[in-house]
């Protein structure tokens, strides 16, 4: 019996109609959180940033870093209702106590493990940078989504507007793309993006980026300036991640997320985005 079309997956072993009905799934969960109930949005970011630091920590080990996977999880998690109910002041304080409780549990592991300690003083530091590196990339990034949401006169609107245009220049590009995509962008680094995806990109994110800006009483150019730095975020995400990933040789960070792959699947291009947004938002322009 042959495989409906609808459920045949790509190239890569994914199925279309399973990252469609997750994705909906996904973008439903975030907008209720957000527009409906804005603390179970610090939720849904400390799951996020939590499984996604289980699942780099995971990877990272396949290239002999070794990461404490439990502390850093449990530090991620709870970087998000910090930064919540403290502001800026507990957010950063957070990411520095858990940076340096990663670095007390590998100490003590070289004290209690044998095995540890056959690890010589370079890798050793390297395993302290890996670790050091999850928790900046992951859950300090996450953290600016709340930091946006609960110090700006507008934080729900520009969470929704940046996550929404970020998940449209991913979904138009990946679709156009995966249809119509002839010219690759880079071949040595991600070869499914194609220049066609990349135009189609430009015309969601920018379409709804301006809607959200216009909105939320900012002018249309703050709303063009707003796509073009959430574009170059999100394509740098995207790369970066696919660079992680071809060094680790591993295709998708985990299989958590059917029709997807891993949390940081989806995480990668939001990431830098988050930063991006935050700080372009927090800049005195009279746009």
């Amino acid at each position: 019996m042959t495989t409906p079309p609808a459920t045949k997956p790509e190239a890569g072993g994914r199925s279309l109609k399973m990252s469609v009905i997750v994705g909906l799934l996904l973008g439903g969960a975030f907008l209720a959180s957000i527009l409906i109930v804005p603390p179970a949005f610090m939720v849904l970011a400390a799951l996020a940033a939590g499984s996604g630091a289980w699942e780099l920590s995971t990877a990272l080990r396949i290239k002999g870093w070794h990461v404490p996977r439990i502390p850093i999880t449990v530090g991620s998690v709870i970087i998000m209702p910090v930064t919540y109910f403290f502001g800026s002041e507990g957010q950063w304080l957070a990411a520095l106590i858990t940076v340096a409780s990663l670095i007390l549990w590998r100490v003590a592991q070289l004290v209690w493990d044998p095995a540890a300690r056959t690890r010589s003083f370079r890798e050793t530091v390297s395993d302290f940078a890996a670790s050091a590196f999850v928790v900046i990339y992951l859950p300090l990034m996450t953290s600016f989504a709340i930091l946006l949401l609960t110090h700006h006169k507008h934080g729900q609107g520009w969470v929704v507007t940046y996550i929404t245009t970020v998940a449209m220049i991913d979904t138009f590009g990946y679709l156009v793309g995966r249809k119509l995509g002839k010219h690759k962008i880079a071949p040595g680094v991600s070869p499914k993006k194609s220049l066609e995806g990349l135009i189609a990109s430009i015309v969601a994110g920018t379409l709804v980026s301006v809607i959200g800006a216009l909105v939320l009483h900012r002018s249309i150019l703050f709303g063009l300036i707003f796509a073009a730095a959430m574009l170059i975020a999100a394509v740098f995400g995207d790369l970066a991640e696919s660079l992680i990933k071809r060094d680790l040789g591993v295709k998708d960070m985990s299989s958590w997320l059917p029709g997807h792959g891993g949390v940081m699947d989806r995480l990668d291009s939001i990431l830098p985005a988050t930063l991006i947004a935050y700080l372009l938002l927090n800049l005195p322009l009279s746009l």
